[in-house]
């Protein structure tokens, strides 16, 4: 409400229709909402009649093309971006929608095409600013079905996407689009906090997406260009103990 933004709850759409230049929104429980424009955010179903005169082979899971290790559908025909569905060591097949992954599996198919031969080992990440002073960076499966532990930290001033940017000198405040890994992350020595009294702003935190007790997606909550270590946790693929020990290392308890 802070912001101009009011969610509607358990909000399922009837019907839509055009009155008055006006855009009213039906919902199943009785309740009407007016507007004057709508944005459907509902994901992608890629377009794979070329299947059918290619023999190219479609997951009938994920839809898309299934390509093997180097996105190769079939001899000489690679396919990247969101019309891929690749196989990912770590997380078993996928199909991603992300920019980053597009931006990076199509560089990875161009090499290919002229003999590189490479694996595509990324894990491709996404971000999004919800409003100057909340955002977020994420990677991996972030199902919300899946258990999840979240450890939060004091928030600052200096933890906003609009500080982060700032700092950074340029509107895009992550390096989402390279292959970094972290290069020996040092956790910080200040130990988790306990949870105090509700005018404390525990703005900031790490929340992890387990299966089968291992870290499969991770979101970075006003905790920004640490994606190289989220990375590296994917990509070991071990077991946690204790996940407050491993949001150590994105510093998150520091000043």
């Amino acid at each position: 409400m802070e912001k101009g933004v009011k969610i509607i709850s358990e909000a399922l759409v009837k019907s839509v229709t055009c009155k008055d230049d006006k855009l009213e929104i039906q919902l199943k429980d009785g309740r009407l909402v007016k507007t004057d424009h709508i944005v459907a955010a509902v994901g992608l179903e890629p377009n794979v009649d070329l299947a059918k005169s290619a023999g190219l082979e479609v997951d009938s899971d994920f839809g898309g093309y299934r390509v093997n290790a180097e996105l190769q559908a079939r001899s000489n025909i690679w396919v990247a971006g969101d019309a891929a569905c690749f196989y990912d060591i770590r997380l078993g097949r996928r199909r991603v929608e992300h920019h980053d992954h597009a931006v990076v599996s199509g560089r990875l198919a161009g090499e290919n095409m002229t003999g590189a031969s490479k694996p595509y080992w990324h894990q491709s990440m996404f971000w999004s600013d919800l409003g100057p002073d909340v955002g977020y960076e994420a990677i991996g499966i972030v199902d919300s079905s899946l258990p999840t532990v979240g450890v939060f930290a004091k928030a600052t001033a200096k933890d906003t996407p609009k500080a982060a940017t700032e700092k950074s000198g340029t509107g895009i405040r992550s390096e989402s689009e390279t292959e970094d890994t972290a290069v020996s992350p040092v956790a910080s020595s200040t130990p988790t906090p306990a949870v105090e009294q509700h005018k404390d702003n525990y703005g900031k935190g790490v929340i992890f997406y387990l299966r089968d007790k291992v870290v499969v997606g991770i979101i970075l909550w006003n905790v920004f260009n640490r994606m190289p270590i989220a990375r590296k946790i994917i990509k070991d693929g071990e077991e946690h103990a204790d996940l407050n020990e491993v949001a150590k290392l994105f510093n998150i308890h520091e000043d």
